[in-house]
């Protein structure tokens, strides 16, 4: 008789229960380790894109504010997200981003030199003895030729053979601009000399004659102006722009051009302009010399502002609000001749030996800024500070055009009445010398 198979003992039953109980707990733990996991980094990544995302898009926080802030802050520039095989990491990043205008690709008015071996960045800002600073920079990279001017250098790179910041990795230049060990320099210039000198430079040099001004009242030009005296100059190209074709307004603007009063109708901003003092035109404008510059005085003055960096405040174009509070040396284009010393005496004790004391001026017997023709070249406007300054007005409609200057209280500008800047910015150096022989 076949024996017939015998039901499991109550052993054999309770180790198969055990090993069932014991491998289904172990799936329970695994699964609540990885749940937990998966809800601990989705909560943590919730809080930071609040705080973070939040915080940078906030109305009611201030750059300022967001900028010294100790909570690391997202690359807006590729969302602050890594991705990866799946996964998603909030990444940290620096002060310096691949898209600031200081690390873009080399820009002569933008783009900082890096001198390494001195661990200084200089921000040289046009009209603000760029040429001379330049060609400082050039010989304390070792050129001989560091005095020459023409055919791009000391300005143009890589012609020049200056070291921009973005030719630097981005890590390392971020610590460049920011590490405590660097100097980051810059010099400023009184708004009011400086827009001066960057209307002597850019003006329109060829007088307009008056048979051509009487057809431009008239409405009888119909074609581009071209004058056969002269230089029409950087403000002849605003002219052009802002007349849009219109060849009578065209030449009326480049004859207002050719006075520092429709130079400041052509750089103002209209959204901050004074208005009270537009002179009104008459019904008869178009038969009126005089009322046809007031035409094109109030067709300026109501037009947007034609900036360029030869005469735009510099908070406008320099670089962003950001990097402001990063740069730790001043220079005053009024105190040159001081201030230079101060900035090599800062970078190496011998640095002015070297560079400054001596190897300027035309026999190149003369230290730096002590050569009348350094001077001459980076401060020729304030000879004629008096016959364009002519009125309170006037300055006070400058110091409107540049209140964003003036009010960024890292450039360490001042509202000074016209020719007093010298003397101004001389007394708060001796001050300054004053003070840190003190401490």
């Amino acid at each position: 008789m076949t024996p017939q198979p015998q039901p499991p003992t109550n052993d054999v039953t309770a180790s198969s229960t055990t090993r069932r109980a014991r491998l289904l707990l172990r799936i329970t733990i695994t699964a609540f380790f990885i749940i937990g996991a998966y809800i601990t980094q989705f909560r943590s990544l919730s809080w930071y894109e609040q705080a973070v995302f939040g915080s940078v898009h906030d109305n009611d926080v201030s750059h300022e504010q967001r900028l010294h802030s100790e909570t690391t802050f997202v690359n807006l520039e590729d969302d602050g997200v890594q991705r990866s095989q799946g996964r998603t990491n909030v990444t940290t990043t620096q002060l310096l981003q691949k898209s600031d205008s200081i690390y873009r690709k080399y820009n002569i008015s933008t783009t900082p030199i890096v001198i390494e071996e001195y661990k200084l960045v200089f921000f040289t800002c046009e009209k603000i003895g760029s040429t001379v600073i330049r060609q400082l920079l050039r010989r304390m990279m070792g050129f001989d030729n560091y005095a020459y001017h023409g055919g791009g250098i000391p300005h143009i790179y890589p012609k020049n053979g200056l070291t921009p910041l973005h030719k630097f990795p981005l890590e390392k230049a971020n610590e460049m601009m920011t590490s405590d060990e660097w100097t980051r320099a810059m010099f400023m210039r009184d708004p009011k000399e400086r827009a001066l000198s960057g209307f002597l430079m850019w003006r329109p040099t060829g007088e307009i004659d008056s048979k051509t001004i009487n057809k431009a009242i008239e409405g009888q030009i119909d074609k581009p102006y071209v004058g056969n005296k002269g230089s029409p100059g950087m403000l002849a190209a605003c002219c052009r722009e802002r007349a849009n074709g219109d060849y009578n307004f065209e030449v009326l603007c480049m004859d207002r051009m050719r006075s520092f009063e429709g130079f400041l109708d052509m750089i103002e901003d209209p959204n901050n302009a004074d208005t009270s003092d537009i002179p009104k035109t008459k019904s008869d404008s178009s038969k009126s010399s005089s009322n046809a510059t007031t035409y094109a005085s109030n067709v300026l003055r109501q037009s947007a502002s034609c900036p360029d960096k030869h005469w735009s405040p510099i908070t406008h174009w320099r670089m962003e609000k950001k990097f402001y509070p990063q740069i730790n040396f001043i220079g005053h284009l009024e105190t040159a001749n001081w201030d230079i010393h101060r900035l090599m005496n800062r970078l190496h004790p011998e640095a002015w030996d070297r560079f400054g004391a001596s190897g300027w001026g035309e026999f190149r017997n003369e230290s730096m800024f002590q050569s009348s023709s350094t001077v001459k070249h980076a401060k020729g406007s304030e000879n004629y500070l008096n016959e364009y300054y002519t009125s309170k007005a006037i300055e006070d409609r400058v110091e409107r055009i540049y209140k964003d200057d003036y009010d960024n209280e890292y450039l360490e500008l001042d509202r000074v009445a016209v020719g007093e800047a010298g003397q101004h910015y001389r007394d708060k150096f001796t001050e300054r010398d004053i003070n840190d022989k003190i401490e």
